[in-house]
């Protein structure tokens, strides 16, 4: 467990059983544009498909305080998927979880608003690039 000058606005989450602290820099909520994804195959290599192609939003609102991913969709009620792993520090957010058989990951940039991402589901997985802004 790490320790850290925590402020007043700090959020403090579970994560097995020890608590992980994060940056006031990273509470509140993120709406985040995936721009490009990528479909790698172990054999294939990768190329590049739609967010469509995979049924994820091309927008997603990061809600750090209460640890969930919400699809914003126009016109369409999002769903909601909860973060089960979240940590940062002054210049990251990182999180993670699982739906299904899939895994997930991704890293918000704190100092440029860049985003990574990653899914996990046999026989492929996705990368996913974007960029977020503070909501």
């Amino acid at each position: 467990m790490r320790n850290l000058i925590l402020g007043p606005a700090a959020l403090i989450a579970g994560l097995c059983a020890l608590p992980v602290a994060a940056s006031a820099a990273a509470s509140g909520s993120y709406i985040c544009a995936i721009g490009e994804v990528y479909e790698c195959e172990a054999v294939n290599g990768c190329k590049r498909v739609s967010t469509d192609t995979i049924n994820l939003s091309e927008f997603i609102i990061v809600d750090v305080d209460k640890k969930q991913l919400t699809e914003a969709a126009i016109g369409e009620n999002g769903e909601t998927e909860d973060i089960e792993g979240l940590n940062s520090d002054d210049k990251n957010i990182f999180l993670y979880g699982t739906q299904g058989k899939e895994t997930w990951n991704a890293t918000i940039s704190l100092e440029n608003g860049s985003f990574t991402g990653g899914i996990s589901d046999a026989p492929s997985s996705f990368a996913l690039f974007g960029n977020c802004t503070k909501k």
